[in-house]
């Protein structure tokens, strides 16, 4: 390209006419080695920056907080839920942690955490059971903050029917979660009551007047459901006593119950009567028969559970906080099945109670305990 100088004026040198084109944009010719490796090298630094901020999102942003409100028996999912959080790069986390017990005060326990955590602008509120995972979704939607997300472990229903999501694919609000099969961990305790009893056909359950409904109806409506199909019929103990006088009258019914009666129980978690499982199965150690319970329940009572793998549902769901930290919706974010189903058993009370675990279940159980020392005392 030629360059057009007024009249008069002296003739350019040669390094004025490059720093000219330069300036202006029209270099012509081959570009300097130099410049060309100066450019790649600041494609690559960039490049790598945006990988490393992908890779890492927890240690460019700010800390996040995160609100907990736990019920003390399935704490093994809090573990995992912070364990895997730090193992994703969030290892400055505040935790404000709330625990509820079962029971009348839960519903105002939980919304006073709930209240609490608005106040202190949480990031996110993480529950691991969805009796305080609707109360507090119900109540944010109440004090219209329904843009703090909310995670939880569905354990005792199925979280469509409970109201908690819309479906599977989309909760519709600001929920997302991990849930259980009911009819699969129910079927396995059939299963199991099965290989230990062979011949067992009657089935007993305390029902209305020792469950919380809120928490109970729907695994005990499974539950009932499936018993037919394994040639079992259910034998209710009910009473019309109020709640506060449960637990004697949990022991003057058990205390009517003789062997025979029944060849089997199963404990249903969500009880009024707080420690009712140890004397379920202190029953069944009287009796001689199979105990079937929640996994959550089996440190103080039954002689094995088939559940979701606690620990790694926390884990689940931490999988699904990086996600919203990383600006997915909850909504956007599918409701999951539990990974992985668990077999524990109590070798100390099936001794107590003169039963045998079949060869099948000695070989799968991946927790074998021989006594309540592999419990905490709380």
């Amino acid at each position: 390209m030629e360059v057009s100088m007024p009249p008069g004026t002296p003739e350019p040198s040669h390094e004025e006419v490059h720093a000219q084109k330069m300036h202006s944009g029209f270099l012509e010719g081959p570009l300097p080695l130099a410049f060309l490796v100066g450019v790649l090298a600041a494609v690559v630094c960039a490049l790598a920056l945006l990988y490393w901020m992908g890779a890492s999102p927890a240690s460019v942003s700010e800390p996040k907080k995160i609100g907990i409100i736990s019920l003390l028996q399935v704490k093994e999912a809090d573990v995992g839920f912070k364990a895997k959080l730090e193992d994703l790069g969030y290892a400055d986390v505040e935790y404000i942690e709330q625990q509820v017990i079962p029971g009348p005060d839960l519903a105002p326990n939980t919304q006073k955490a709930v209240r609490e955590f608005v106040a202190q602008d949480i990031d996110l509120i993480y529950t691991n059971f969805e009796v305080q995972a609707k109360i507090a979704l119900d109540l944010l939607e109440e004090l219209e903050r329904t843009d703090i997300p909310l995670l939880f472990i569905s354990r005792l229903h199925e979280p469509v029917s409970y109201g908690l999501i819309q479906s599977f694919d989309s909760s519709g609000n600001n929920a997302a979660g991990v849930a259980t099969n009911l009819i699969e961990i129910i079927g396995k305790h059939f299963e199991f009551l099965k290989q230990i009893s062979p011949n067992a056909k009657k089935l007993g359950v305390f029902a209305e007047g020792f469950q919380i409904p809120a928490v109970a109806s729907e695994y005990y409506a499974e539950v009932k459901q499936q018993a037919p199909k394994f040639g079992i019929e259910i034998v209710e103990y009910t009473t019309d006593v109020p709640p506060p006088q449960a637990e004697a009258e949990f022991h003057r019914i058990a205390a009517t119950i003789q062997k025979g009666d029944i060849d089997a129980l199963m404990h249903v978690g969500g009880h009024y009567y707080v420690t009712q499982e140890e004397g379920e199965s202190n029953l069944a150690i009287r009796l001689g028969i199979p105990m079937a319970t929640n996994y959550e329940d089996i440190p103080r009572g039954g002689h094995f559970t088939f559940s979701n793998g606690t620990l790694e549902s926390g884990a689940q769901l931490a999988v699904m906080a990086d996600k919203i930290f990383k600006g997915v919706r909850p909504s956007d974010i599918p409701v999951e099945y539990a990974q992985k189903g668990i077999l524990s058993i109590h070798l100390g009370r099936a001794r107590e109670a003169g039963i045998t675990f079949s060869d099948s279940m000695l070989s799968i159980a991946q927790n074998r305990y021989e006594d309540d020392s592999a419990f905490d005392e709380e």
